[in-house]
């Protein structure tokens, strides 16, 4: 569904990523693991060309992405930030129909019909009508994930979701994530919650040094590490 070709990226003269390529397929769950500033975000946000890489390339179900054809496939890539990145000045609900209506994608009613729906599922119908100052920020991220949802996904894009949340709010965006999972969706998930990726992954990446130093199914990694970086890292979990 998704692939990464040989790519390297670089910020001010330092080298982020070189030369890592990773494929995707329909239904895979990937969590990307390692050390802070180890390139984990950079190699996400490649995945949809929010980042442009210096070398390689990067494809959607064989379409390279290009600057003539982003912004058409950017709505099939669903992407969920760190900080929630909701609009301040419109209500929950205003801003779950947003992309949706002014895409054309659905009617302003079917919108109106589908974010109930979904808000209803998370138990924050009650929700639709505030403004994203007044909510928690575990009702904050649960709402930015189905912002993304709105547009129908072939697969969703996690950079921290639970980064900055209180450790009492992790679990509910957790279970989110969690559920659609089960359901089928195709994610790749930037994560330093070593419990939810071993529970929840496919298959786990281990980035480090600029490159994707170890990958395999959960039990591989966590269990029977090659490295000794990443028995390093795993050891302060």
């Amino acid at each position: 569904m998704l692939k990464v070709d040989h790519i390297s990226v670089s910020y001010k003269d330092s080298l982020i990523l070189k030369d890592v390529s990773l494929e995707v397929q329909k239904k895979d769950i990937i969590c990307i693991i390692g050390p802070s500033g180890s390139g984990k975000s950079t190699l996400l946000r490649t995945m949809n060309r929010m980042i442009q890489p210096e070398e390689g390339k990067v494809f959607f179900k064989e379409e390279e992405l290009t600057d003539k054809n982003i912004n058409r496939i950017r709505q099939h890539i669903g992407m969920v930030f760190q900080n929630f990145e909701l609009f301040p000045h419109v209500t929950v609900l205003e801003n779950l129909i947003l992309a949706p209506t002014q895409l054309k994608k659905y009617s302003k009613e079917e919108a109106i019909q589908k974010a109930k729906g979904l808000l209803e599922k998370i138990h924050l119908l009650d929700k639709m009508d505030m403004y994203p100052e007044k909510l928690s920020g575990g009702q904050k991220q649960r709402i930015a994930i189905l912002r993304s949802l709105m547009m129908d996904p072939e697969i969703m894009l996690f950079d921290e979701p639970t980064s900055a949340l209180d450790p009492e709010m992790v679990q509910e965006v957790l279970q989110v994530i969690k559920t659609l999972a089960e359901a089928g969706m195709t994610a790749c998930i930037v994560t330093h919650e070593m419990k939810f990726a071993k529970e929840i992954a496919t298959r786990v990446v281990f980035v480090c040094d600029q490159t994707i130093m170890e990958e395999g199914s959960p039990e591989e990694l966590f269990l029977h590490p090659k490295t000794d970086r990443l028995k390093e890292f795993l050891s302060k979990f």
